[in-house]
Parts: C-alpha cells; sequence; structure tokens
C-alpha cells in the first residue's frame, strides 16, 4: 500500500506545481518546482537572465511581446514539451529553439519569418507547428524531415499552387493548414 500512496503523493505534487503561473508568482517561487510559466503580453524586447534559472519548463508562453531573438542560454530549457513565440517580432526563425529536442509544439504565428533553416529536422520530437502569418519564402529541407509532425499552420502564408501540391505531397503523414494558393505565384 506504501508504493501506491507514494504515487498518488507524486502525481498530487506534480499536479500541485503544474498550474500555469505568471511571471510575477514564479519569481516568488523555487524555480526547479516551477513546470508551467506564462509570459505572454509584458511587452519584453528582450527576455531576462532570471527565465534560464527555470530548467524545469514543461510549457512556456512568450507570446504578445517584442521579442526578436532569444538568448543562447534559452538553450538549457531541455524539458520544454510547449513553447509559445507568437505575436513577437522574429523576423528571423530563433535557431536556440532547434536545440530544445523534448519540444512536441512550436508556435512562431504572426510574426515576420521569411525563411526556415535546415536545422529544423533537429526537433524530432516535434508534433506541431503553428506559423500562421508569417512572410516565409524559403522552407528549407528541415521541414521535410519531422518524423512525428502532425499539424503545420500555414494559413496567411503566400504561396502558389504548384509549391502547395508539392509541399503537401512531401508530408504525407501531416496535416497542412493552407489559405486557397495564388494563382499569381505559380
Amino acid at each position: 500500500m506504501k508504493p501506491l500512496f507514494g504515487l498518488i503523493l507524486l502525481l498530487f505534487n506534480h499536479a500541485f506545481f503544474a498550474q500555469k503561473l505568471s511571471w510575477k508568482e514564479a519569481l516568488q517561487m523555487d524555480p526547479l518546482k516551477v513546470y508551467e510559466l506564462d509570459c505572454s503580453g509584458l511587452k519584453w524586447d528582450s527576455i531576462p537572465q532570471e527565465l534560464s534559472h527555470f530548467k524545469n519548463l514543461i510549457s512556456l508562453d512568450l507570446s504578445h511581446n517584442k521579442l526578436q531573438e532569444l538568448p543562447a542560454d534559452f538553450v538549457g530549457l531541455q524539458h520544454l514539451q510547449h513553447l509559445d513565440l507568437g505575436r513577437n517580432k522574429f523576423s528571423i526563425f530563433p535557431l536556440e529553439v532547434t536545440q530544445l529536442s523534448a519540444l512536441k509544439e512550436l508556435h512562431l504565428d504572426r510574426n515576420t519569418i521569411s525563411r526556415l533553416p535546415d536545422q529544423l529536422s533537429a526537433l524530432e520530437q516535434l508534433e506541431v507547428l503553428d506559423l500562421f502569418s508569417n512572410a516565409i519564402e524559403q522552407f528549407g529541407e528541415g521541414i521535410y524531415l519531422l518524423p512525428h509532425l502532425r499539424l503545420l499552420n500555414l494559413e496567411g502564408v503566400m504561396y502558389g499552387t504548384v509549391f502547395a501540391t508539392q509541399f503537401i505531397s512531401r508530408l504525407p503523414h501531416t496535416k497542412v493548414l493552407m489559405d486557397p494558393p495564388c494563382h499569381c505565384l505559380d
């Protein structure tokens, strides 16, 4: 009976600490006991150094800020599975993200990213990639090498009919959300 009680206690503790905390709340806690962090809408143009102390984060929301790049120590967040960088000011895909090997869901919607890097293939666990409303002109080969990618949102991205057909055929196990293609780009 003791092992069962221990398991229940462990699950209770994880459930208690797995609540999504605001930045202000998280700064008052042991950073190693914070698993979900909401830093959306804080108008950050850079990430505070203190964020690197939250090494056990599983989910991080940095949406609705003014971020243009990520710091080098961002790669220390190796437990991240869900990362929201939507509605920022990224014009270049943040390569630091490609070193987060546990990442399953990545939101980069509503930025101005024009090119996806080949290094994207390093995200072998990635299941969801949201690139809604970006200015992507070059996709690189990395996008085609994601073995677990199940959902790719490209709505709001301009492309032609020939590209759309070829692109979707190279991702047979992925649901690709796209607007109707523009014949003007063929």
